[in-house]
């Protein structure tokens, strides 16, 4: 299976703490569409459900649910 490197452009910090709400939702909704091709490619299927993967990542982002500046950001920007 080939797989090609896309660029991926970091978005300026968020204006308003809303701004940044929004892009959460949008990395939370990007990640949850790419748990079905991440298993594939690391064959997690016996490991863990979708179910479980979605749930992981909607916990990790409710961590964080406490900052209310929006100039923070994740060390990790994966889309």
């Amino acid at each position: 299976m080939a797989f090609t490197l896309r660029s991926v452009k970091v978005p300026p910090n968020s204006a308003s703490l809303e701004e940044a709400r929004s892009w959460v939702f949008d990395f939370f909704r990007q990640a949850c569409r790419s748990i079905p091709t991440i298993m594939d490619i690391y064959n997690l299927d016996d490991v863990v459900t979708k179910s479980e993967l979605c749930s992981s990542i909607s916990s990790e982002i409710r961590k964080n649910s406490h900052v209310t500046n929006p100039k923070v950001r994740s060390p990790i920007s994966l889309f």
